[in-house]
């Protein structure tokens, strides 16, 4: 019957035939998900052992279920090659499975949702936002809350730092293992203490299809999976699962490099018929934004003024009629709770805070009706992929240029669908060839670049953040010193080649030269800005501070840590969005001359996967300005 070649067999022991040549390989990781000792790599040992395994008789350990016998291991294993093989359950070993049974009637799954966390730039597990799935319970009587999620994630350490994260994210250093929570947890988690949107997709799944999906899950608990930030990440093993509940499916065949949970959310909208609803679950701080944007100029100024203590609560109940008071409780106490999640409150404050919610239960009007989302669902945004072709001038020459972004947003993009004024980017490079080159160089490039713009409110000060680690471009003009030559130089200009070797003349070293730089740079400071204000014209202003880190073989001392003070700052208008970054470098500490750059740009969306720029950049001893264009995929 060939059933270790079958699609089925092969979703759910998580073979993959290799991209070009070879033999299928399971990525599961974890060696008690198998039980041939050549199942990882050969589907037809471990389909053979799996049936002979089924028959065998189980152990003192295993009718106790302290250890599960392969019956109660892989449920859903048995119950598909049970429904291709008929087994004759006479000879089959008389197991009640009672911790399956009874994790799998707990979940009593019905039906699937399909869920997206958006993006929180302070971690950077959760630049792209997450994925998880929702299995909805057939008891109806109890909340859709108090259904369960599934997660999968990578089980790093809570000392690891960031940088350690990111590295052995990209790296495979973590082990992915699935778990499953009670949702109101995550709702919990997301919602109110990172303050992110949840989209909810309901799946055209009924109880069977859901009941596979949750049968499998149990499976997964005895293995891991290593953990790929790009490629075997959280979107791209839940696509298994849904795999798993629709097998005619092949989602994840269109994720060969790298899986973005946006992406993932689009892919199953292209589906026809596959998504039959769509729910937003706004975060605290969202609804904080639809509840001050729902009150008035001066309800806006009282409840500020409260949080700030410069009012009393007596004088908030004595404006109004009841239905504005009750307004403008609602958001006081949402203000409060976004607060806790910033700092935890003193017991004066917990007090002011009871104080408040015994006031509101003696207003006998109900909260604000459900508003429209502020905020755009991942399916609106732009593809995470980008080419832009450029061609320019500057004051060393016209040049072309081709730039490539795996993933994902800059400052000048689009922003629906994103956090407004923010970049997100990881592995982008920018290949640069001057019309008096024969080949090209690499002008900048970043393994990852963040700019986070929090705007400060009345009701927190959010530190906002810039950082990028990567290559960009300058230019010398060194002041001649024998004692100081250097062996090499990377840089060229009209008259010089690329390499250039032992440089001893005087005039040689007077040239300027634009030099490849490696680059390393973060900033910090405030942001102000109109972003949650509703209006159709938006804009911002951020002033950092912080170093930069410069290496390149026109300093003799190697790397050289500069301080730094930024602006960023730009608004946008429906297609068209204006933006200016400025930076002033203080190398002049070291001895040498300091260095700034000046980046000008405009944008226009000529629709969601493409747009045009006409951007602008000055540096020290350099000038240029180029038009673009950039495709989204």
């Amino acid at each position: 019957m060939n059933l270790d070649s079958a699609r089925y067999w092969r979703l759910i022991l998580h073979y993959r035939d290799p991209l070009f040549f070879g033999k299928p390989k399971s990525e599961a990781d974890g060696e008690d998900f198998f039980l041939s000792p050549n199942g990882k790599k050969d589907p037809r040992s471990e389909l053979i052992e799996t049936i002979q395994s089924f028959f065998r008789e189980p152990t003192a350990e295993e009718i106790s279920e302290t250890k599960l016998h392969p019956l109660c291991r892989f449920p859903e294993r048995f119950r598909w090659l049970d429904s291709k093989l008929n087994f004759d359950k006479n000879i089959l070993p008389k197991l009640n499975c009672d911790r399956y049974k009874n994790w799998i009637n707990s979940l009593n799954p019905v039906s699937t949702k399909l869920i997206f966390a958006s993006f929180y730039l302070n971690n950077p597990a959760s630049l792209f936002g997450h994925n998880l799935l929702k299995i909805g319970s057939k008891n109806t009587t109890r909340s859709e809350i108090l259904d369960y999620a599934i997660n999968f994630a990578a089980n790093n350490s809570p000392d690891d730092s960031a940088l350690a994260y990111t590295v052995k994210g990209l790296m495979g250093g973590y082990p992915g293992v699935f778990s499953i929570f009670p949702y109101y947890y995550k709702i919990n988690e997301y919602n109110d203490m990172e303050s992110r949107d949840l989209w909810e997709y309901e799946l055209n799944f009924d109880e069977e299809p859901s009941r596979r999906i949750a049968s499998h899950v149990w499976e997964l608990g005895s293995t891991y999976f290593d953990y790929f930030f790009f490629d075997e990440n959280c979107s791209y093993h839940l696509l298994s699962l849904i795999e798993i509940g629709n097998p005619e499916l092949r989602l994840r065949d269109k994720f060969n490099l790298y899986t973005i949970p946006s992406d993932t959310v689009k892919l199953i909208l292209e589906r026809e018929g596959l998504v039959r609803k769509k729910t937003y679950r706004p975060s605290l701080s969202s609804k904080l934004e639809q509840k001050l944007f729902n009150l008035d100029e001066e309800e806006r100024k009282k409840v500020f003024e409260y949080l700030n203590g410069n009012l009393q609560l007596n004088q908030i109940l004595e404006s109004g009629d009841g239905q504005r008071q009750a307004y403008m409780l609602d958001t006081i106490l949402d203000a409060k709770r976004y607060q806790q999640t910033l700092k935890k409150y003193t017991p004066e404050q917990e007090e002011k805070y009871r104080n408040v919610l015994i006031e509101r239960s003696k207003i006998n009007f109900p909260p604000l009706p459900e508003q429209s989302p502020m905020v755009s669902p991942p399916e609106d945004g732009h593809g995470s992929g980008r080419i832009k072709l450029s061609r320019g001038q500057s004051n060393i020459g016209g040049y072309s240029e081709v730039a490539i972004r795996a993933a994902y947003h800059d400052f000048l993009n689009y922003d629906k669908g994103f956090v407004p004024f923010s970049t997100i980017e990881y592995f982008s490079a920018v290949f640069r060839k001057y019309d008096f080159q024969k080949n090209p160089t690499l002008e900048e490039g970043s393994l990852v670049k963040i700019l986070s713009l929090a705007p400060l409110n009345p009701i927190s000060s959010p530190m906002s953040f810039f950082f990028d680690a990567g290559a960009d471009s300058s230019m010398v003009k060194r002041d001649f010193n024998s004692q100081k030559s250097i062996p090499f130089l990377l840089a060229y200009n009209q008259d010089i080649p690329l390499w250039i070797g032992y440089q001893k003349e005087k005039n040689d070293y007077e040239k300027v030269y634009r030099v490849t730089n490696f680059n390393l740079e973060g900033t910090g400071g405030y942001t102000f800005s109109n972003v949650n204000s509703g209006s159709s014209f938006l804009w911002t202003f951020s002033l950092q501070v912080g170093a930069k880190g410069r290496a390149n073989g026109y300093y003799p001392e190697g790397l050289l840590v500069a301080p730094q003070a930024a602006i960023f700052t730009g608004c946008s208008f429906g297609n068209w969005k204006l933006g200016l970054s400025a930076q002033y470098f203080g190398f002049s500490i070291y001895g040498y001359k300091d260095d700034y750059k000046v980046a000008p740009g405009i944008r226009y969306r000529s629709s969601q996967n493409s747009e045009i720029r006409l951007e602008g950049k000055l540096q020290k001893y350099y000038e240029e300005a180029q038009v673009s264009i950039s495709l989204f995929f």
